[in-house]
């Protein structure tokens, strides 16, 4: 098997680019996870320091639901790939 190499310099360390790629997206993945747990926190940390005040609750209300909005985008974005990747690219 031959190896994949970025413009004939540098070893990408990969054996194809689908590896590569497999790479990439669950590096984002993993990445993408831990932001939506900050921004989970980040959003209970709004609504104790709200403190009633209606304003800062709908504030928090809205940092949590885009938090999780952004984690069902991430855990969907995968398949969309994989699906692009086998229909219209060909990769296997």
């Amino acid at each position: 098997m031959e190896s994949f190499f970025i413009d004939g310099i540098t070893r990408a360390g990969f054996d194809d680019i689908a590896e590569f790629i497999k790479y990439v997206v669950n590096f984002a993945t993993s990445a993408s996870v831990i932001l939506v747990v900050i921004a989970v926190i980040i959003a209970g940390f709004k609504y104790i320091f709200s403190r009633g005040d209606e304003d800062k609750v709908k504030e928090a209300t809205k940092t949590l639901v885009f938090a999780l909005v952004g984690l069902v985008l991430v855990f969907i974005a995968p398949i969309i790939v994989k699906f692009v990747l086998d229909n219209f690219i060909g990769f296997k």
